[in-house]
């Protein structure tokens, strides 16, 4: 079930740009509650001209203290969140985007393809659901083949014993029969339940020979 894979793109599915714009939305507010609970006081203090000029100098003290101090610290608590955001966030769209390629390649019918995820990411719980819900399938799928093959069979040995004893129209159903037998097994065939073999390199038969 489990696995790895990288991925060269650090964006990789849309949820990412949303979780990214919505910390930022919200660190925002945090900014403007801020400025408004302790630096517009300041700020205020300073333009009053009804204060006198030690108040200022004070309010001014300690809103270039402010500035020295709370200001660093914010900006690297923003880049901690933003990063550990980030960081949660590829956790997440590492198996979106493995999902959707794995929608793709089972609606082509390649059905021995497996969710693997990395071993940190979230979601395990569900590619550990999707890849039993793909044996059960890959299991009914083998089912079927097996039962089209022993259809086949049976029509063939009815139709070698009937065939050219018995009146046109029983021929003619034989032969409707053989195409709805023929075309329920290119129906099967378009389910892929082993991963292709590479074609070997012809040099390298020549020289194993």
């Amino acid at each position: 079930m489990t696995g790895r894979f990288k991925r060269r793109q650090l964006f990789v599915h849309p949820i990412q740009y949303w979780f990214v714009v919505t910390t930022l939305m919200y660190f925002a507010c945090l900014l403007v509650v801020l400025y408004g609970i302790v630096v517009l006081p300041m700020v205020e203090t300073l333009d009053d001209p009804s204060v006198g000029w030690q108040e200022r100098a004070q309010a001014a003290t300690q809103f270039l203290d402010f500035n020295a101090r709370v200001w660093p610290w914010i900006a690297v608590t923003f880049l901690g969140l933003l990063l550990h955001s980030m960081y949660f966030m590829h956790r997440i769209a590492g198996p979106l985007y493995r999902f959707k390629a794995l929608f793709h390649a089972i609606g082509a019918g390649n059905l021995y393809q497996r969710a693997k995820l990395r071993e940190h990411d979230y979601l395990q719980k569900e590619a550990g659901d999707f890849n039993a819900m793909l044996d059960q399938l890959e299991q009914k799928i083998e089912s079927l083949n097996v039962q089209c093959a022993n259809v086949t069979q049976a029509y063939e040995d009815v139709a070698r014993l009937i065939q050219g004893r018995s009146p046109s129209p029983v021929d003619d159903t034989l032969l409707n029969l053989e195409e709805e037998v023929r075309q329920f097994k290119t129906s099967l065939d378009g389910f892929r339940l082993r991963a292709p073999q590479p074609p070997m390199d012809s040099s390298a038969t020549m020289k194993a020979a």
